[in-house]
């Protein structure tokens, strides 16, 4: 029992059966819907899914696959995306649990799904993706069922356009081994978080229908109550603020003080100035002396309350910025080459160079690992330094993680690879 990304034609899939992501009135439509009537019979399709009464959202029909090379079909309706506010998770869910159980109940052994919602319905593609590959494996996890699912990501043609680097050829179908490769990968290493198999309890809810929940009114304001009492401040109580040394006061230098204007032109000279103005502000903030029995008394009115404890009772890792900059010279790497391989924006590569506490966004940090070409287990350390981590619950994290290991470290390569698959890039 497995759960499988593939990419290709649903109604051309030899398979027990396959899901239709269908409307309430079962009639067909566009996309996916319209294809698969289509490719059964529309018109004997058609005149089944009459007797069946239409479909709740959430819920699921089951009709014989007439035409198609599968045996059944199953209709499921998803839910029409609004902002996530009105349950939409919760139905979707349940448009992947009441399909499975169909499928187990006339004992089938292969189902294919489609991104339901996806398309016209709006809903989010990411996550779209997400909550069926993580329903389907909890579905199998739960049940033990004796199943193989596919979820089916449609087959771009020659037409497409990313619109992402027009100076390539990005309308050329993907590469098919390297998506097996991908998908592969995530099949192995996958874990779907244990507390989120115990959240909507959908598995244990066997009604038969899901009905589509009523927007409630929006609920009358809160009369203002008392305000509360001012909070006492340390000067209120005699508290005196203690003495901040000069080391905790670090600051950016002055742009004069780095010989050159961040609003200068931006010409190759000005660029190697700014890049070596601001690694060399950054090697001297590294080797700069820290007093090493700093004391903080905190005065009360009749003595002294007590001692905070000192910094070096502490054990303090390297800060992203100190690892980032280690590794560029383990590594014999300029900052123009960095941030040039990372697809980062020079000011803002000086910028992270300049203060010893920045902190990256997550996928800034990841392009910072696949410009130095750092191993996984550098990249993981480089992650948790800014408080990361590439996670097996995450399908995005898992293309990363792939490529990192697979020494795929050119930033639009990993992109390729995750417009592959119809997840957001970095």
């Amino acid at each position: 029992m497995s759960v499988t990304l593939i990419r290709g034609d649903i109604t051309k899939l030899q398979v027990d059966a396959i899901v239709n992501a269908a409307n309430n009135k079962l009639r067909g439509g566009g996309g996916v819907d319209g294809a698969i009537h289509a490719a059964a019979g529309a018109e004997q399709l058609h005149a089944f899914c009459k007797t069946l009464g239409g479909c709740p959202t959430g819920g699921a029909k089951l009709s014989p696959g007439f035409n198609l090379p599968a045996k059944y079909i199953i209709h499921t309706v998803g839910p029409v995306w609004q902002g996530g506010k009105f349950h939409e998770k919760t139905l979707l869910t349940s448009c992947y649990i009441r399909s499975l159980e169909l499928a187990q109940q006339n004992h089938c052994k292969t189902v294919a799904f489609p991104l339901i919602s996806a398309g016209a319905y709006g809903y989010p593609y990411d996550d779209a993706l997400q909550i069926a590959y993580d329903t389907c494996r909890r579905f199998l996890n739960e049940t033990k069922a004796d199943m193989e699912i596919y979820i089916v990501l449609y087959l771009r043609g020659r037409n497409y356009n990313a619109n992402l680097r027009p100076h390539t050829l990005y309308s050329q179908i993907p590469d098919k081994t390297a998506f097996d490769r991908v998908a592969e990968y995530i099949r192995a290493h996958y874990h779907f978080k244990a507390e989120e198999a115990k959240l909507e309890n959908v598995l244990l809810d066997r009604t038969d229908e899901v009905q589509m929940p009523v927007s409630p009114k929006a609920a009358a304001p809160k009369p203002a109550g008392k305000r509360s009492a001012k909070k006492a401040l340390p000067s209120d109580i005699g508290l005196k603020a203690p003495e901040i040394p000069p080391w905790m006061l670090m600051s950016e230098p002055k742009p004069e003080e780095r010989k050159h204007s961040p609003e200068a032109a931006e010409d190759k000279t000005e660029e190697d100035a700014a890049d070596a103005a601001a690694m060399a502000f950054a090697q001297s903030v590294m080797k700069e002396e820290r007093p090493t029995h700093y004391v903080r008394r905190f005065q009360m009115p009749g003595g002294y309350l007590g001692k905070s404890p000192r910094p070096e009772d502490f054990s303090v890792a390297e800060t992203f910025t100190q690892l980032l900059i280690r590794f560029m010279q383990e590594k014999h790497m300029e900052p123009p080459e960095v941030y040039n391989n990372a697809c980062l924006d020079r000011k803002l590569f000086s910028k992270i160079l300049s203060n010893m506490e920045y902190q990256p966004k997550k996928y800034t940090a990841v392009r910072l690992a696949l410009g130095l070409k750092l191993s996984p287990e550098e990249t993981d350390k480089l992650l948790n330094a800014a408080g990361f981590v590439l996670s097996h619950s995450k399908l995005t994290d898992l293309v990363i993680s792939y490529c990192i290991s697979a020494n795929k470290r050119d930033v639009w390569e990993v992109n390729d690879l995750l417009e592959d698959f119809g997840l957001t890039t970095i």
